[in-house]
């Protein structure tokens, strides 16, 4: 077995993929309590025929390959929204800080991409290798097509999903549909181009639409024909964005109009309640596609210690990878419809009635799920444990009088905050201070659960397709074709969730194009969206290189004076300081020098690396 498993890393040899162990795996997910299975050879001697003709088995290996999807919380916390203007990366803790340094310092190379992407390609290839040796091996099965079509379909949206994945992130890449054999000539294949791989996927769904199972009628997590539907019109807004329309074909437009309202009037509606998009149990009512955050799910994807261990703060005894930048605080408005801040993030909006020094009241609900700000309360469950507690960013506005807190103890509580640096310095808490700007996120944390568990099945949600996010893009495509009545229509769809009930957008032009963008950050952040955006859009600079990068600065609790807080907002000084973005040639990532240098010279590097 460990000599099958090395050979898949290196060739994408027929009859070379470790399939016991992905049965193994794919059958445990799909029931790990099935009598049927007790009448089975020993799992570790399936002959491989049983494995394509016996539906258990096949089940196993189709739920095991939905791990080939690219998971939010990869390449590491948070995705990639700490290479955006919205997040910064803690170097120290997250997974990525080394290489998201060097990429924000314009220093992203073939010899550096793979730690940056933690491998997308070879990862996502690996299970393009599942797809196609069952695209092989099931032509000849005898399973009741009313069983296996399903999952042939399934399997076809994966192999459609993955390509789309390497499409966003390096363009063209090789389009690989059949095994290799032992006596190929050569191994290598040169690169398609990105039309021709944005016409595979397109083909792909095409073809699995009419064998998937409709949304409700298949089980929770897997492919439907909503969601195949929902992938083509996703594939088709990349196809039409700037970056793959550089003559902005209308044409590209209306292919992604078309399919995105055939999503949108698919049956779906918005949840009333924002909050529980991202928790248990999963809201069928808008979400197309999602998976749950269970211990399985989480293992089998790399999730590690779970969400709240990339989230939660160091006072909460946590890693806090990713922290959020005061750009992402200033794109939530108030709740009478205005911004807090000017668009220079600096100037307070004079008509917009927000406080700096209260900076917490009323703005847009989604304020409050998104975002942890000092004095929200949580509760805080650790093991047995479990305390009710505020976020407690600030310093004590007078250290030199001692024991001003009312509650003082000096064992647990303090004039100075549990989450801010002197709490750290005095040693209160193991997990390092380090790039803090005042916030936390908050949205994919799980307030019910441990900080941190390899087993337990946090409450979390991820969503790859719901329908707020279609409702956007379907604006973003009517202000592409000129209907800014229609796109604020659909913006303002999002904006009358119950749960948020925002005024309607009124702007135009490039006004427009703003709230619109901002509405994305504000409805889909850290649902693996801002970093493609900025990419598609051809949007990096001024916010990829953010510069200075601002969040609070100082936050002080003035004892004497009731517990008043007093803020001071500035630049973030301990953030890696962004160089100027290098250039159009910085959209697309380069392929990784390893794939380069065994291609034997097929597969050409991206222009500027």
């Amino acid at each position: 077995m460990r000599n099958l498993i090395n050979i898949n890393k290196l060739k994408n040899l027929k009859n070379a993929i470790p399939i016991l162990l992905v049965v193994i795996m794919g059958t445990t997910l799909v029931s790990s309590c099935n009598d049927d299975l007790l009448d089975k050879s020993p799992l570790y001697a399936i002959p491989e025929e049983d494995v394509f003709n016996d539906p258990i088995f096949l089940n196993g290996y189709v739920a095991s390959t939905y791990n080939g999807i690219k998971v939010h919380y990869m390449p590491a916390a948070g995705g990639l929204i700490g290479l955006t203007d919205l997040a910064f990366i803690q170097t120290q803790t997250n997974g990525i800080g080394g290489p998201g340094e060097e990429y924000l310092q314009g220093g992203m190379t073939p010899e550096n991409v793979d730690a940056l992407t933690n491998g997308l390609w070879a990862h996502q290839y690996k299970y393009i290798t599942n797809v196609n040796v069952f695209m092989e091996k099931v032509e000849s099965s005898a399973i009741d097509p009313a069983v296996l079509d399903p999952l042939v379909g399934q399997m076809l949206f994966l192999r459609a999903y993955m390509y789309f994945e390497l499409s966003r992130h390096f363009g063209g890449v090789p389009l690989i549909t059949q095994t290799f054999s032992l006596t190929e000539e050569s191994y290598s294949v040169p690169r398609n181009t990105y039309d021709e791989v944005a016409a595979f996927v397109l083909s792909e769904v095409e073809k699995a639409i009419p064998l998937l199972k409709n949304h409700g009628e298949a089980p929770s997590g897997a492919a439907t024909k909503q969601a195949a539907m929902a992938l083509k019109a996703r594939m088709l807004l990349y196809m039409a964005s700037p970056l793959n329309n550089p003559n902005n074909d209308l044409s590209k437009w209306q292919a992604a109009e078309a399919a995105t309202k055939a999503v949108i009037d698919a049956g779906f509606t918005l949840h009333p309640d924002y909050f529980e998009l991202f928790h248990d149990p999963v809201a069928e009512d808008e979400i197309i596609l999602a998976r749950s955050y269970t211990s399985l799910n989480r293992v089998a994807s790399q999730g590690g210690w779970g969400y709240n261990y990339d989230f939660w703060p160091s006072g909460f005894d946590a890693n806090q990878r990713v922290t959020p930048t005061q750009n992402f605080v200033n794109a939530f408005q108030m709740t009478n419809g205005q911004y807090p801040y000017l668009e220079d993030g600096i100037t307070v909006n004079p008509i917009s009635g927000y406080d700096d020094q209260l900076p917490n009241l009323n703005r847009d609900p989604r304020y409050y799920v998104n975002v942890l700000y000092s004095g929200a309360v949580v509760q805080i469950f650790d093991g047995s444990k479990s305390a009710e507690r505020a976020y407690e960013y600030w310093e004590d506005a007078n250290p030199d009088i001692p024991m001003e807190n009312p509650d003082w103890n000096g064992e647990t509580i303090f004039d100075f905050g549990k989450d801010s640096k002197s709490f750290w310095v005095a040693g209160k808490t193991p997990f390092h201070w380090n790039i803090q700007t005042g916030y936390a996120f908050k949205k994919l944390t799980d307030f019910t659960s441990p900080r941190a568990s390899w087993d337990h099945d946090y409450d979390n949600v991820t969503s790859y397709f719901r329908l707020g996010e279609f409702l956007l893009n379907y604006a973003e495509i009517q202000i592409a074709l000129g209907n800014e009545s229609l796109a604020r229509e659909y913006i303002n769809r999002v904006r009358k969730r119950e749960s948020v009930n925002m005024p309607d957008v009124t702007e135009s032009g490039d006004e427009l194009v703003r709230v619109y963008r901002n509405e994305r950050v504000v409805e889909l952040n850290l649902e693996d969206s801002r970093f493609y955006d900025l990419m598609r859009w051809k949007a990096a600079p001024g916010l990829v290189d953010l510069n200075p990068a601002r969040g609070i600065t100082s936050l002080k609790k003035d004892w004497s004076d009731g517990g008043k807080l007093s803020y001071e907002y500035g630049e973030i000084t301990t953030a890696t300081e962004r160089a100027p973005w290098p250039g159009d040639y910085y959209y697309l990532m380069p392929i990784p020098i390893d794939e380069i240098n065994k291609s034997d010279g097929a597969l050409e590097q991206n222009p500027g690396y």
